[in-house]
């Protein structure tokens, strides 16, 4: 994934028509292309990098106490007040990532909080949401033994270490003074070999006043260097939850919810369409079975009351009950397709044949004969034949 390197302008400065250079690095931080423009045509990335100006990041190095977490952060803003001219409780300042360093020195970054915050939500509206910030001074190409210079029409850039750096007056024919300054304080240990200078310069007369060699880059600076100092910490830190980076996600969740709502709906159309039609077999089943159901309510219930009924007039020894007379007349049909349809009622037992069933001569005398021999009288009346226990009824 790409990497948009963008270079502000003094913050006091920034504005949504300032021009500001930008560069695009690639995933090895090799710049691949550098631009121009003002925030809302500058091409949109993936990841944003901010380049703080020099004048608006104070770099002081402190001896911090053995403290960590909340209680570090609070105690940051009056361990560099000493280092602050302008009143401390407008200052947003960071420690560099310390480590193992906690209790010794450490680089501290000092920055006005109202104008740092202004800037990103300017960026933020031009639709370039900070990833990461980093001071001007450290994002000069570090070299051993050498300091970096560069020139610029309104300030100059000094990096002079890993986590060291200052923002010098603009160039004139003489070196920059706050360079004299910084190697007469920078002693035998921290002095540079040569200064590498980026820009127009008097490499003579330089080399001459500083009394070490002033010299221009062998090449141009192709790769960008990485990130050393995070300014964006505490509660400017990167949103965890971004909404421009999670709209595709989002909107692809609601179309799942709204297909499952769907479906769900759909499905339980069909269940109650199924339920009806169920409903419907059932209530036929039950008129059917006992035709003599006023009302159908539940027809499972009703179903397992009348079984139920029929089950406790199995087990009746009188042969006026429709199981007994059923039974007697199963043993008399000669086939089971004979009849075709079967009703019990004020304890007579009706049985409407098939009329071809009993076409063979004297078929219903033998009909009759056995029901008799079981205890029941029989009398047709055309193909129907009522069964009743002797002795009941006419």
């Amino acid at each position: 994934m790409k990497t948009l390197r963008l270079r502000l302008c003094p913050l006091a400065e920034l504005g949504a028509e300032s021009l500001l250079d930008f560069e695009v690095l690639d995933d090895n931080r090799v710049i691949v292309h550098r631009g121009r423009a003002v925030p809302a045509e500058i091409p949109k990335h993936g990841r944003v990098e901010l380049v703080v100006a020099a004048p608006d990041v104070l770099l002081v190095e402190a001896a911090l106490p053995a403290l960590s977490g909340s209680r570090l952060r609070a105690a940051l803003p009056a361990i560099a007040e000493p280092h602050v001219l302008s009143d401390i409780e407008s200052a947003f300042v960071v420690a560099a990532n310390i480590g193992k360093s906690v209790g010794s020195r450490a680089t501290l970054a000092v920055l006005d909080r109202a104008l740092f915050t202004r800037a990103l939500e300017l960026l933020r509206r031009a639709k370039l949401e900070a990833a990461t910030a980093t001071p001007e001074q450290l994002a000069l190409p570090l070299e051993s033994g050498r300091w970096r210079l560069r020139l610029g029409t309104a300030y100059s850039v000094l990096r002079m270490g890993a986590l060291r750096g200052i923002a010098c007056s603009a160039p004139t024919t003489a070196a920059p003074v706050e360079v004299q300054l910084a190697l007469q304080q920078s002693g035998e240990t921290h002095r540079p070999q040569a200064i590498v200078v980026d820009g127009e310069f008097p490499a003579r007369e330089w080399t001459d006043a500083l009394g070490v060699p002033v010299i221009a880059p062998e090449a141009a600076e192709g790769r960008a260097e990485p990130v050393a100092l995070e300014l964006l910490q505490y509660e400017l830190a990167p949103r965890l939850a971004s909404w421009r980076a999670w709209r595709l996600p989002a909107a692809v969740a609601a179309l799942l919810v709204l297909t499952w709502l769907v479906g769900l709906n759909i499905d339980a159309w069909l269940m109650r369409r199924e339920e009806s039609a169920l409903r419907a077999r059932m209530e036929a089943t039950l008129r059917s079975t006992f035709p003599s159901t006023p009302v159908v309510l539940d027809p499972v219930a009703q179903m397992r009351r009348g079984v139920a009924d029929l089950r406790a007039g199995a087990g009746s020894s009188d042969p006026r009950d429709f199981l007994p007379l059923a039974s007697a007349v199963a043993r008399a049909v000669p086939a089971s397709d004979a009849v075709r349809a079967l009703e019990f009622r004020d304890q007579v037992l009706r049985v409407d044949f098939e009329p071809r069933a009993l076409e063979q001569p004297k078929s219903r005398d033998l009909l009759l004969e056995q029901i008799s021999g079981a205890g029941l009288t029989g009398r047709f009346s055309e193909a129907t034949l009522s069964v009743r226990a002797k002795g009941d009824g006419p």
